[in-house]
């Protein structure tokens, strides 16, 4: 298939589309020049769906059927915190969907969030088609990087229902490092410092050529610029409250405008000291008297009340450093992204934790995208993305491509070969085959069958812990609904080979490899080390703060007069594109060129850890966080009943070991077991996680090789025909 792939970042405040053709990487905009297009959609009483600036403007006046934000809830289950803090803070209604989800009202209809999000994307496809001039299906759509299986899952379903063939889901501090570093053949450590509307991201990246390896990534998705536009409108509310004695909370849509009227005031903070603003007629007293609001905010005392949530972002930081093994001082270079970071405290505090100034010539609205960008460029360039010879040896035992690209297939022969060939020769290792089952009818009747699993290994069963290794039976001795227990992990593709620290590279206290970087082979051996390339230089102290541009940044639009007609917050307009300048200098041209350079070559890691839910709500992982992807891991199985011919196995995502403290996925459901007395059926169960971050399950009967059916029953799952029939609706009403 022809023709262009757009490169999408799907923001939680705006949204951003470039493509990359010619010889440029360039942002699209619309018919009236605005690069950055809100992500808001409001459904009007004639029946219209607004989306953009238009709906934005809505919100002013008609906040209940108005939506925003929405990126911050998609796929989350109806009963997460952050759901429930939502439907407090919010003024659109929220209702809970089938299989868990989330859907929004309005105008006497319901939408699913993924829905939602695809009336968003298709406002942007037709940017995109208006600005080309030609039909555009293709997509690489971006996500936080700290985005879990549902949350992916619903963005990928949102592009279908827009329209759109998602060729993949890229993340987005990595997009933006490859915005960076595209065709720059350079050789850095690089820190990506992603603090957008909603999401809140860090991630450590080494750059070498065309080879972009994630080593390190961490988030918190629920931290942005949001929670800082809700601070200052509190703080509206306060001192309206104390003025007037009315506390606008207690009307949404007037909370909604003083909400509109924060966002105003951080943005123009970003370039000023001070701002003052009036709301007119927020409330009516006595007698229909109108209500306004006079309020002024310096930019000290915005950097009082957001010290908290920045220092949640360096909490953050340090998590990631330290599963890379790095401090601070050893990143070369810092690129801020999302507009949250153009608030100066927020520089400051980045120059100071990584005691160097980040780079001001990468405009943090637009990098996203552009990556994107370059990404669909390479998915449609006829070269493959595998690295040159050059870099096989430093990456081949670091990520081998998925086996449904027959590159990446003949790929691995070559690498497997390779390996053979160095490895010391020795006995091989031959799995230990499970004893054939007894007959069914020595052992008396069987009884109903439960759909649980059971421990296989019973010498791994006594030598397990009580803490480590839950008991087979809950306290009331009753067995649990569904028991699901997972044995030895069995590494298949995709982890990293271990390496001692280079001498250049001191070790942070108490330095710790994450167990995801740490590799079997066939044989059970780890696999044969590969000699590191030369170490990168390290930085003994920080190099000066980047000289400022001769000529000073252009000066933000004039404040208009307050007051005037209507009853809406009065302030000059927010600017359409990225016009807010930091004190850094100004943005740079939203183009790149492109380089006749090698496809790059993504190296990212799962960025937290999948498990399955065992006895007594714990936990067995997986996939451990940070682990490279693609990556293909097996667990053995055996059943826990006579007979049993049905299996659920419950799949959980997070850090904990205690299932209520994970964020619950769904369920993998086993079917057509053959019958067999308790622990005789062993199945294999193998998660594969793709490229994009996207989980995948295949089972095996170990006994017999016999393949055994699986389905995934995610979480707020939407089907094909509910794809089908959201495509309907919007085609109807966009």
């Amino acid at each position: 298939m022809s023709g262009p792939v757009l490169g999408i970042d799907l923001g939680t405040t705006n949204s951003v589309v470039a493509v990359a053709e010619g010889t440029r990487v360039q942002v699209l905009s619309d018919p009236d020049g605005n690069r950055l297009i809100p992500s808001v959609v409001s459904f009007h009483p004639q029946g219209d769906v607004l989306v953009g600036y238009p709906a934005r403007e809505r919100r002013l006046l008609d906040a209940k059927n108005t939506i925003y934000s929405i990126k911050r809830l998609i796929g989350r289950p109806w009963g997460s915190p952050e759901v429930e803090r939502a439907r407090e803070r919010f003024a659109f209604d929220m209702r809970e969907g089938p299989s868990r989800g989330v859907l929004v009202a309005a105008r006497n209809e319901t939408y699913t969030l993924p829905e939602i999000s695809a009336f968003v994307l298709r406002e942007v496809r037709r940017i995109a088609e208006l600005s080309l001039g030609q039909e555009c299906t293709r997509a690489v759509v971006t996500v936080p990087a700290n985005f879990n299986e549902l949350q992916r899952a619903a963005t990928k379903a949102a592009g279908k229902v827009a329209g759109l063939d998602v060729l993949r889901i890229l993340n987005e501090p990595t997009a933006a490092a490859l915005a960076y570093g595209y065709g720059k053949g350079s050789r850095e450590r690089i820190a990506i410092y992603d603090l957008g509307g909603g999401t809140f991201d860090i991630t450590i990246l080494e750059l070498a050529g065309d080879v972009f390896e994630v080593l390190a990534t961490a988030g918190d998705t629920f931290l942005g610029g949001d929670d800082i536009d809700l601070l200052i409108a509190e703080k509206m509310a306060d001192a309206f409250l104390a003025h007037h004695r009315f506390d606008p909370r207690q009307d949404q849509q007037a909370f909604e405008r003083l909400r509109a009227a924060a966002e105003w005031s951080k943005c123009q903070l970003s370039t000023e000291q001070e701002v003052t603003l009036r709301v007119e007629e927020l409330a009516y007293g006595q007698g229909g008297v109108a209500l306004d609001l006079q309020f002024a905010l310096s930019r000290g005392s915005l950097e009082s009340m957001i010290a908290p949530l920045v220092g949640r972002t360096f909490d953050v930081c340090e998590d990631a450093l330290r599963i890379a093994n790095l401090a601070p001082t050893q990143i070369d270079n810092v690129i801020l992204v999302g507009g949250s970071t153009r608030t100066p405290m927020v520089r400051d505090r980045v120059a100071d934790f990584f005691g160097r100034e980040p780079l001001g010539t990468i405009d943090p609205d637009l990098v996203v995208a552009q990556g994107a960008a370059l990404q669909g460029f390479a998915l449609r360039a006829e070269k493959g993305s595998m690295p040159p010879s050059r870099a096989i040896g430093r990456v081949a035992l670091k990520k081998l491509a998925p086996q449904t690209d027959p590159r990446g297939v003949a790929r691995r022969q070559e690498i497997k070969e390779e390996i053979a060939r160095e490895r010391p020769k020795g006995p091989a290792f031959a799995p230990r085959p499970p004893p054939p089952p007894p007959p069914l009818s020595g052992r008396g009747p069987m009884p109903p069958p439960r759909n649980e699993l059971e421990w296989d290994d019973e010498e791994e069963k006594t030598a397990s812990t009580p803490s480590a290794r839950p008991p087979a039976h809950t306290a009331s001795g009753a067995p649990p609904s569904a028991v699901v227990v997972a044995m030895r992990p069995q590494v298949v593709v995709g982890t990293r080979a271990p390496s001692a620290p280079p001498a250049s590279r001191p070790p942070l206290p108490n330095p710790s490899v994450p167990a995801s970087r740490q590799a079997l082979s066939s044989s059970g051996r780890p696999p044969e080390r590969v000699t590191p390339p030369p170490p990168l230089p390290v930085r003994q102290s920080a190099p000066p703060p980047l000289p400022l541009p001769s000529a000073p940044p252009p000066a933000p639009p004039a404040p208009a007069p307050w007051g005037g007609d209507g009853d809406l917050f009065h302030a000059p307009p927010l600017p359409p594109t990225s016009d807010f300048v930091s004190s850094a200098g100004p943005a740079p041209i939203p183009e790149i060129p492109l380089m006749q350079a090698a496809p790059p070559l993504l190296l990212d890691v799962t960025p937290q850890t999948l498990g399955v839910e065992t006895v007594g709500g714990y936990c067995e992982p997986v996939i451990r966080r940070n682990a490279a992807i693609p990556v293909e891991q097996t667990r053995i199985f055996s059943t826990a009943t006579d007979g049993q011919q049905t299996v659920h196995v419950r799949i959980v995502q997070g850090e904990s070991r205690l299932r209520d403290e994970n964020q619950a996925l769904g369920e993998i459901l086993l079917e057509g077991l053959r019958q067999a007395h308790r622990g005789m059926v062993k199945i294999g169960v193998t998660f594969v996680m793709d490229a994009n971050g996207t989980l995948g399950v295949r089972a095996r009967d170990l006994e017999t090789g016999r393949e055994q059916i699986v389905s995934i029953q995610l979480v707020g799952a939407v089907s094909d025909e509910e794809v089908r029939r959201m495509q309907e609706r919007q085609q109807r009403m966009m």
